[in-house]
């Protein structure tokens, strides 16, 4: 019996760990990927085996080529965000969030989220709703917010000791749940931001 539980303890601790996320607002989220202000052309880190730079559970611990010029290289990984301090849900459950990073071999110099479809989140999402309470200026460049379901508003980003960045918000609700997808990209990589508004 002694052996038994002995052999069972082996190997519960010889499972694979899976990493978890810490909870991380919305705002200090972005903010954590966003360049420091240095007076000189920044570009991100991709903290390949570096894996507490950022809360992201990586899928893999290196970065990978794309076919798609506009992306280059990327690296993919989930994160539990919340927003207002909320956690967001899909289906009752709480769900994380897609991050990936692009750019070229160097560092990412964008970088996109997406959201679950939840009843927790809501369409004509601004910039003002989801970093409420927080210290930025933003400026608004272009809004799509005529369509029945989609949409999207793109700004001009100015965080505290942060470079300026650029942010499109983008929603899509079916069925009651709306999903984000939030892109942001330095003052190079917004060449291939898509502001059609179709």
């Amino acid at each position: 019996m002694r052996k038994t539980i002995s052999i069972i303890i082996i190997l519960f601790f010889s499972l694979p760990v899976i990493a978890q996320s810490p909870k991380t607002e919305i705002y200090d989220f972005i903010k954590g990927f966003l360049y420091d202000s240095t007076g000189y052309e920044n570009i991100g880190n991709w903290a390949v085996g570096n894996p507490k730079k950022y809360p992201v559970a990586w899928k893999a611990d290196k970065i990978e080529m794309s076919n798609d010029t506009s992306i280059n290289f990327f690296r993919m990984g989930t994160a539990n965000i919340t927003v207002r301090g909320k956690e967001i849900t899909s289906a009752d459950k709480s769900a994380k969030w897609n991050i990936m990073l692009k750019g070229p071999r160097m560092g990412y110099g964008s970088f996109s989220l997406l959201s679950p479809p939840s009843v927790d989140l809501h369409e004509k999402v601004t910039i003002d709703s989801l970093f409420k309470g927080k210290s930025f200026k933003a400026k608004l460049l272009k809004a799509c917010d005529n369509k029945a379901i989609t949409g999207f508003y793109y700004y001009e980003l100015k965080l505290p000791k942060k470079d300026v960045a650029y942010i499109k918000i983008t929603w899509l609700t079916v069925n009651g749940s709306t999903a984000y997808r939030i892109d942001c990209f330095d003052s190079y990589s917004k060449y291939a931001v898509k502001l059609e508004c179709k």
